[in-house]
């Protein structure tokens, strides 16, 4: 795992278990693109703007994979001779170095991915470190440093030798005149050591009492961060030798930084958590696992995701696709395994969401709050709901209840779950939604038509009671048509009128199963892949 970019562009890239490349967003954490490299990855880098990622791959021949991370397209394939150990990218961009197994160092011009100088004394690569101006370079082989210029690739007469092996350099421009920060050590013996390469001196070594999981230098401030072997996270200042620790409760795996001085850390047991230095550690929300499939609520402003391990519902906030409420398989207070579960409406304002549940053949309406555990209230019904909606008063939830024999229409009171009214329709299609009008009307749209209905109150005994009135069925407009932008019958492209729009790239929509729901201008997608996607129109200015 590695944070790339800055600012805007800044990303955060994760080799996968199943061999893919996620790329996620900074912020939210959210899936923006999901690579397919050949082989597995071993390491990986970024440029410093953060549009292209390099993939290290160990195999016959080993490789580095060039990616632009904006498209997810395979820029340039690397072949390299032996196995690398080693990839670092120039502080501009402009060079791409690698290090090899056999000593041999090969350099590329990133542009034009030509080859430059290749050189080595056959010591293995230890590590490699970019330095000011662009063209110089160190080379670690063992405990000896070198420093080179890849015009000509001679040593130059600034050479370096450690009391122990290098494990990780990085080159600090500021404060001036910086300097070269050096890890050594192997195991518990570990030190920290500045060198000053203007004055070829040494400065004093700071030493590790505890033995790294993981360490990195922070490519945006003068810090390297490592993880105990034991837990957590420590942040340690290469000049002042200052220590911030960081009480993440696991074992760091990988760690990085982005240029707003947020920690990146993937931690064994619980996933890529955000870690702030200021206020320690706050988990972070997981990434968005592997979707099955996914369809909107409210408008559009939620969006309601399956997972392919089918084990809970999660909803999102489709504006910054950020979680909003969660709901498991399995509930504590019902005791047993949920078969079956369906959102059947949902409220970003009330933050609410009604969805029906299947146990033991029995159904169940439930009413959950976003920022509670466990539900408001669960009801039993007779037959699953197959639609729902909340009144705009949010005092009512409609549901519809299809059979093929008989279908009705309930109500129910949303602050109890108790059955307010009924009403018994004979046999009719599936509906497509339902939504509510003005006053006490809603409306249930089915593929050929949509029926009107109204809620009747009277007064028996000074107690209220409703009743639902069927009013007038007309033609239904198909949903598509209501759309700015809406998926053709093809499911390939993304049309606006006649007018195609954006081509959906294969295995996000297909023929079998057009997973996908809109949010206004914005379509998102969930793959065969397992990955989600994201796409947002706007008119050309």
């Amino acid at each position: 795992m590695t944070a790339i970019g800055r600012g805007s562009t800044a990303r955060i890239a994760a080799a996968r278990d199943d061999g893919t490349v996620g790329i996620y967003d900074s912020v939210t954490g959210v899936l923006r693109l999901s690579l397919s490299p050949p082989h597995s990855v071993q390491a990986m880098t970024g440029s410093p703007d953060g549009f292209i990622l390099f993939c290290t791959h160990q195999g016959i021949p080993s490789e580095i994979t060039m990616w632009d991370i904006q498209t997810g397209g395979l820029v340039h394939t690397f072949t390299l001779t032996t196995e690398a150990t080693d990839t670092a990218v120039s502080l501009n961009g402009r060079y791409l170095a690698c290090g090899l197994s056999d000593g041999t160092v090969n350099v590329w011009e990133v542009a034009n991915r030509t080859g430059g100088p290749v050189f080595g004394n056959g010591e293995p690569i230890a590590c490699l470190c970019w330095l000011a101006p662009e063209g110089w370079f160190m080379v670690a082989n063992g405990a000896l440093l070198h420093i080179r210029d890849i015009a000509n690739g001679i040593v130059s007469t600034r050479s370096f030798e450690m009391r122990d092996p290098v494990r990780g350099a990085a080159y600090f421009q500021k404060p001036d005149p910086g300097g070269l920060a050096v890890v050594t050590g192997s195991g518990t013996n570990n030190s920290l050591t500045i060198i000053n390469i203007q004055t070829r001196k040494l400065g004093t070594s700071y030493r590790f009492r505890q033995q790294f999981s993981r360490f990195a230098f922070s490519q945006t401030t003068e810090v390297l961060m490592y993880g105990p072997e034991t837990r957590g996270l420590v942040l340690t200042d290469v000049f002042s030798k200052r220590e911030t620790k960081l009480d993440l409760p696991a074992t760091i795996t990988s760690v990085s930084k982005l240029s707003n001085g947020t920690m990146v850390a993937n931690a064994a047991g619980i996933g890529i958590q955000l870690l702030s230095p200021d206020d320690g550690f706050t988990p972070a929300p997981q990434l968005i696992p592997p979707t099955l499939n996914v369809y909107p609520l409210d408008k559009g402003r939620i969006t309601a995701i399956v997972p392919t391990s089918h084990d809970r519902i999660i909803l999102l906030e489709t504006a910054i696709m950020s979680e909003v409420l969660v709901i498991p398989a399995w509930q504590k207070h019902l005791s047993v395994h949920i078969d079956r579960t369906v959102i059947l409406c949902a409220s970003l304002k009330k933050k609410i969401a009604v969805h029906c549940l299947a146990k033991r053949g029995q159904e169940y309406l439930q009413l959950r709050k976003f920022d509670d555990q466990y539900p408001r209230w669960t009801t039993q019904v007779n037959k699953p709901p197959s639609a729902g909606d909340i009144s705009p008063a949010y005092a009512w939830l409609v549901t519809f209840h299809y059979a093929r024999s008989q279908s009705d229409v309930c109500i129910w009171d949303m602050h109890s779950g108790s059955l307010v009214a009924r009403l018994d329709i004979g046999r009719s299609r599936p509906p497509l939604n339902i939504t509510f009008g003005s006053g006490d009307t809603f409306r249930v749209y089915h593929d050929t038509h949509r029926t009107t209905y109204s809620v009747a109150t009277s007064l028996q005994s000074g107690t209220p009671t409703h009743s639902i009135v069927c009013g007038k069925q007309r033609r239904s407009v198909g949903q598509a048509q209501k759309q700015r932008y809406f998926v053709d019958d093809s499911h390939e492209w993304v049309v606006s009128g006649s007018q195609r729009i954006c081509w959906i790239p294969p295995g996000y929509i297909g023929p079998d199963r057009a997973s996908h729901c809109w949010a206004g201008s914005s379509l998102v997608m969930a793959g065969q892949d397992g990955t989600l996607r994201k796409l947002v129109f706007r008119e050309s200015l």
